[in-house]
């Protein structure tokens, strides 16, 4: 069963993308390794848009953007180089937002 994804992406009249973060059944956002397919599907729709000037990203909870990492995901790593891959993962994701 896939997740409901997190995100979504409005591209506004002046081409700005908004990119909405809202985890599904959650008070705060937490970020989960299963987002990273869901970010990389909006990375591919906003790297086609060749007229996109700006991205965007808000949450859509009231008081809160992104809490961080989920400590559930964290608390099941076995080991410390499962943690250290999940956090390598993290990074890579990041980085590819930022090119």
């Amino acid at each position: 069963m896939e997740m409901t994804s997190a995100f979504t992406l409005n591209v506004r009249l002046d081409n700005i993308a908004v990119i909405t973060i809202d985890v599904p059944g959650e008070k705060m956002n937490t970020l989960k390794a299963e987002f990273a397919s869901q970010v990389r599907a909006i990375i591919k729709q906003l790297r086609e848009n060749k007229e996109l000037r700006g991205v965007v990203f808000v949450s859509a909870k009231p008081d809160n953007f992104i809490a961080g990492a989920d400590i559930n995901m964290i608390g099941n790593c076995k080991t410390a180089q499962e943690a250290e891959a999940l956090a390598r993962q993290g990074q890579q994701l990041m980085a590819e937002i930022h090119a």
